[in-house]
């Protein structure tokens, strides 16, 4: 049984990877780097004749899709570009998936449910409202996700999505457009003041643990229905908080902790429940908010040592 990671030199793709080899599966990696490795082959998931070419050399199994545009400001600013990868990227994997009789899993996001202020946000609520999102990644990651339903239901193909709540964790390297977590961090270390929203809180989940639901999900979910499932640490911080404990582990001042507004495409508030993978896939985040910050800052000192 060969699984296939799209996107899989990324930071969650890298993670898996380790993860599913390390417990025994033949892992498969594409994404558009040029390498040359037994077990890697390069492809753009907009090329439908890349792609092709994986699955008819590969026994591909099972497909975690995690190739795609990623973040609100990269899609408002790309826009076209983040729907050719992640709506049209997937629409090739659903074909692909169907015809070799592959099970898709597609890394979703938390921001396809939109502003919902401080309600618990479960999946039932796509069946009780419309989806709005805030921000072009979300809506684009929606409508992969009404493809994904729409070719489950015409059949034949069986796929399965997971909406990843603030992933955080060693491998993320510092960038303006990658999570205020990871450039928290690196700002803080050298000294520099970090801008945190006001009225915003998230609910952080380390990396380890969002691969284990990965993971999970490709070994207790049945295939019976299409289902999306939150992957994620049921546990709201104000980001304050989170910004005061960054101080605190890496011992430097509060002063350095600016306020400011959120823009109109943050969602103030994720809070989410994940009993629906807790109860379908056994799945329960297991990382502290605290380890895994002094995991990702030892991480960060190794990395990216200052002299």
């Amino acid at each position: 049984m060969a699984v296939l990671i799209t996107g899989g030199l990324g930071v969650i793709g890298r993670r898996l990877t380790e993860h599913l080899r390390e417990r025994g599966y033949d892992v498969k990696v594409t994404d558009i780097a040029i390498r040359k490795e037994p077990d890697y082959r390069r492809a753009d998931v907009t090329r439908y004749e890349e792609l092709t070419e994986i699955f008819r050399a590969w026994p591909i199994e099972h497909v975690f899709h995690l190739a795609g545009e990623v973040g609100r400001e990269n899609g408002e600013q790309f826009p076209r570009r983040c729907v050719d990868i992640n709506v049209s990227g997937t629409l090739n994997l659903i074909q692909l998936c169907s015809e070799y009789g592959a099970r898709l899993y597609f890394a979703s996001t938390s921001e396809i449910y939109g502003d919902h202020g401080s309600d618990v946000v479960s999946e039932e609520l796509e069946t009780q409202t419309v989806l709005r999102p805030t921000n072009c990644y979300g809506w684009s990651k929606l409508q992969a996700e009404q493809y994904l339903r729409h070719f489950f239901e015409a059949g034949p193909l069986k796929a399965a999505s997971m909406r990843f709540f603030m992933c955080y964790g060693p491998g993320e390297r510092p960038d303006p457009y990658r999570s205020a977590m990871t450039n928290f961090i690196d700002r803080l270390r050298h000294d520099q003041p970090i801008d945190v929203h006001r009225g915003t809180a998230r609910s952080w989940c380390f990396i380890d643990d969002i691969v284990r639901g990965c993971r999970l999900l490709m070994e207790n979910w049945d295939g019976s229905s299409y289902e999306g499932f939150n992957i994620g640490r049921a546990d709201p911080r104000p980001m304050t908080e989170v910004a005061e404990l960054l101080c605190r582990l890496l011992d430097k001042p509060t002063d350095l902790i600016r306020p400011s507004d959120p823009g109109p495409l943050v969602t103030p508030v994720k809070n989410a429940s994940f009993a629906k993978a807790h109860e379908w896939l056994g799945f329960e985040a297991e990382v502290d908010l605290e380890e895994g910050v002094r995991r990702t800052i030892a991480w960060h000192a190794a990395t990216f040592p200052i002299a």
